[in-house]
């Protein structure tokens, strides 16, 4: 076959970039005629994402065009970090238009380049801007979704109720009867319909934008597998782009042999380790801390738990590493746990899950930290935070049966959140590392699936090929 290149543009958020990076390798990998062109933006203010894309280098069949860092102070007025990711995509949308036009003409921004056959863009969910740029060029755009298709058909069906139905979104957050969401398997309780789609600003300023945007995609690429979501992808009903998944897409790993937590494991017993640990962005107050704190130590269980420090920003910062564990814990907590846990800052998720000791994760319910947990068979206690994690968590406890519950309504961004009390995280703790747990063998039983949907002639191998074909016709 003709060669054909595909550029890559993720968005420059953590729970983003690596998906769509592994995608780009899949690609290469599988079919022998693609070759890939990652553009790679960064976030400014991000010294963790920034250090992680850093790592990503040309290999064969994928060039990485790394775009420098943008001046922080020009999104100072920004509200959040999504509204924060947003600009700075939109701010690299010239210089991304320039690299599509030197495909046909040799030269771009960045020098000479030979005129390569670029047979489509794969945009991140939230670079949908990007889509404008494709349409000038007559090419097509896939969009690739790294949550799940039950999220995205939620994002759809509100959609089609404003626009379609004028029905104001924010008011279901005031709905005294669950919402009946085909993609969904129970009743949606509005208390874990997230803020991203209740609150009027980001919902029409952002996410109701990007579900217009979808619609005019050749495609959309979800990082799930039909064995996991087979009654959210029986819900499609043919008004939307066609749907691939092609999952899971797990963050490829940046080497990390030498952490002290992969080395303490390696002298634990198999499946005796907790997991806590809630992603780039996750932190607490010292009240809540203290709860974990309690909840831990009166469990008795061997531990890892990730600890970092509340943003000087609020919500439009990144979580920090602590210099003193002891300024937030209860006193003589360390001392009395020395034995069979470890406070840290950031820890390597996907290694610690991969190692035969963890035995259960206290997680904020990321669709990325979710299908880890899947692939790695280490059940799961949610406690969502921000973003879609409320569904997440409440698909994997109630429609899944593949969790179980410490919350699944927990919302940072509400400042009317009440703590969750040690008891409560205590109870989640004995459950998700109960060796004996229909939870735990229905984890185990999918993650065999999902590596089964990888392989040749599995689900997601399959929906891959049914892609390419789509792309090169």
């Amino acid at each position: 076959m003709e060669k054909l290149d595909l550029f890559f543009i993720p968005s420059p958020l953590m729970g983003h970039v690596g998906q769509l990076v592994e995608l780009a390798r899949l690609f290469v990998k599988t079919f022998d005629h693609i070759t890939a062109t990652v553009l790679v933006i960064k976030l400014p203010g991000d010294p963790i994402g920034t250090d992680y894309t850093d790592s990503f280098t040309d290999h064969t069949r994928i060039k990485f065009i790394h775009f420098p860092p943008m001046d922080p102070d020009l999104f100072q007025d920004c509200p959040t970090v999504g509204f924060t990711a947003d600009a700075v995509i939109n701010s690299h949308k010239p210089i991304i238009r320039g690299l599509v036009a030197s495909q046909f003409t040799g030269s771009g921004p960045f020098g000479p380049r030979p005129v390569r056959p670029l047979g489509a863009l794969v945009v991140d969910m939230f670079c949908t801007s990007m889509i404008d740029v494709a349409k000038e060029f007559n090419l097509p755009t896939y969009v690739f979704f790294p949550s799940n298709a039950a999220f995205l058909w939620i994002m759809f069906y509100f959609q089609t109720l404003q626009d379609e139905l004028s029905q104001d979104i924010s008011e279901l957050s005031h709905s005294a009867t669950k919402l009946l969401v085909p993609s969904y398997a129970n009743p949606v309780p509005p208390s874990v319909v997230p803020d991203v789609l209740l609150d009027r600003d980001q919902w029409s300023k952002r996410f109701l934008h990007y579900a217009r945007k979808y619609r005019e995609a050749k495609g959309i690429i979800v990082n799930t597998f039909q064995e996991l979501e087979h009654h959210a992808l029986c819900s499609y009903d043919g008004n939307t782009p066609p749907v691939y998944t092609v999952g899971p897409l797990l963050k490829p790993k940046k080497p990390t042999p030498d952490h002290e937590v992969l080395q303490w494991l390696k002298g634990q017993p198999e499946s005796s380790v907790l997991l806590l640990c809630f992603g780039s962005r996750g932190w607490f107050g010292v009240d809540q801390v203290r709860e974990i704190a309690v909840a831990i130590e009166q469990s008795g269980c061997r531990f890892i738990w990730s600890l970092r420090r509340p943003p000087p920003e609020g919500h439009n910062g990144f979580p920090k590493e602590y210099a003193d564990y002891n300024e937030v814990l209860p006193d003589g907590f360390l001392e009395r746990t020395a034995g069979r846990g470890k406070v840290v800052g950031w820890v390597p998720q996907a290694e610690v899950l991969a190692d035969v000791a963890t035995g259960g994760f206290v997680s904020h319910c990321g669709w990325n930290s979710l299908l880890e947990s899947i692939w790695y068979g280490v059940p799961v206690a949610t406690w969502p935070i921000y973003a879609e994690q409320q569904l997440d968590a409440f698909q994997m406890v109630k429609d899944l049966g593949l969790a179980v519950e410490i919350s699944l309504d927990y919302n940072q961004m509400n400042k009317d959140q009440q703590l969750v009390l040690a008891e409560t995280i205590e109870k989640g703790i004995r459950e998700v590392m109960d060796h004996n747990s229909a939870v735990r063998a229905k984890v185990k039983e999918m993650s065999a699936k999902s590596r089964m949907a990888m392989e040749e002639g599995g689900s997601s191998f399959e929906s891959l090929r049914r892609l390419v074909d789509d792309i090169i016709m």
